[in-house]
């Protein structure tokens, strides 16, 4: 279940990090921007397949989500018809122009933990630090195409106009998304 809420999360995480590129601000080496966004939704268990691991979720706007339950789920047979799941997603995109002769270091952190309790939950974070080289700037639309560490080019929209202001074609921007995911479920009161 963590995983399978944890992808769908994902998706609408990859939308923030796009809508949110902004890459500088007023100094010679500008100050990290971060963009973040926390959302919090609350379901509740209306069916409960415990042979194939499926639960049947009633969303706040009275949407039906059926999920399949990873088997690294513990305690799944104390889920009961009634009790309610609540899911809570943060992430943050940070974007930073690197010192020159800096070698910040790039890749993948991931972490999870149960939460402690009768019922099933969890967390889980992932931190992904990446770069990518300034091949052109758009100051007029305003946009900026950038070159990612794995050789491709990739052109988007930047937010706000002004963090272009002190950008130019060949700096190298560290991106560090961070993510996080703690589901828990609880009896009904």
């Amino acid at each position: 279940m963590l995983k399978t809420i944890f992808g769908a999360f994902l998706v609408s995480g990859s939308l923030l990090a796009l809508t949110g590129s902004a890459l500088a601000a007023d100094t010679a080496l500008p100050k990290p921007i971060v963009v973040k966004d926390k959302v919090k939704i609350t379901a509740t268990v209306e069916a409960i397949d415990s042979t194939n691991r499926i639960v049947t979720l009633k969303g706040p706007k009275g949407e039906m989500t059926t999920l399949n339950v990873d088997e690294s789920v513990d305690r799944f047979n104390q889920m009961k018809v009634g009790d309610k799941v609540t899911a809570e997603y943060y992430e943050s995109v940070a974007y930073e122009i690197e010192a020159p002769g800096a070698n910040t270091p790039t890749g993948l952190t991931v972490g999870a933990a149960p939460i402690p309790g009768a019922k099933p939950g969890g967390s889980t974070m992932s931190m992904l630090v990446a770069k990518v080289t300034i091949q052109a700037i758009d100051p007029v639309t305003p946009a900026v195409t950038v070159k990612t560490e794995a050789g491709d080019i990739v052109s988007f929209r930047v937010r706000d106009k002004k963090n272009l202001k002190n950008v130019k074609v060949g700096d190298v921007v560290v991106i560090t998304q961070t993510k996080a995911l703690m589901i828990a479920v609880e009896a009904p009161k």
